[in-house]
């Protein structure tokens, strides 16, 4: 439950996704990536993803409407490609670092960056405010863990309201593998 918590948090109440924008995810395929490009899907965007070349079709399985490997490509040029020079309106990103300069260049006038994550292990980036200032550009952070417990809470209770009802509907969890109770030592390892 809670990537899909963490990742509706980012998208609507954060992000303040609206029908027919153009959103990117990236780590499309991770936990949070995967319930997001799904909670995007749902919400009427166009998603473009990140993403691992052997996990690009189970990206588009999910509902994005183009994944990009980032190993190989520049997903800034990927963008620009894809939305005619526009850019997009909402940036999910778990990676952080060397990402947000790109991650900048590829909002439309107006974006916002929501930034869930150091993927990256990199914590020192560069800002292009020029950029951020030009195009009216917004960057939130947010982790679940250094909530309080009131705003854990209501990050829930609009998950429940407004999502759980759709569980089951098109919304599946990721699953990576199955234990039986009994291998529950060798799930956790």
């Amino acid at each position: 439950m809670e990537s899909f918590v963490t990742a509706w948090e980012a998208l609507s109440n954060l992000g303040r996704i609206a029908e027919g924008e153009t959103i990117l995810v990236h780590a499309a395929a991770g936990g949070i990536g995967s319930a997001a490009v799904q909670l995007a899907k749902s919400r009427g965007a166009a998603v473009l993803a990140t993403a691992s070349g052997n996990n690009i079709e189970n990206v588009l399985a999910l509902g994005a409407d183009f994944v990009f490997d980032y190993k190989p490509v520049d997903f800034k040029a990927e963008i620009t490609d894809v939305t005619a020079s526009r850019g997009v309106e909402l940036i999910i990103d778990f990676v952080g670092g060397s990402y947000l300069a790109r991650n900048g260049r590829s909002l439309a006038p107006g974006g916002r960056l929501v930034q869930v994550g150091l993927l990256g292990r990199d914590d020192h980036a560069i800002i292009p405010l020029g950029t951020v200032l030009h195009n009216h550009l917004q960057l939130l952070g947010t982790v679940m863990k250094s909530r309080s417990q009131a705003e854990k809470r209501a990050m829930i209770g609009r998950f429940s309201d407004q999502v759980r009802p759709m569980m089951g509907k098109g919304l599946q969890p990721v699953v990576g593998a199955l234990y039986s109770f009994s291998a529950a030592s060798d799930a956790h390892r």
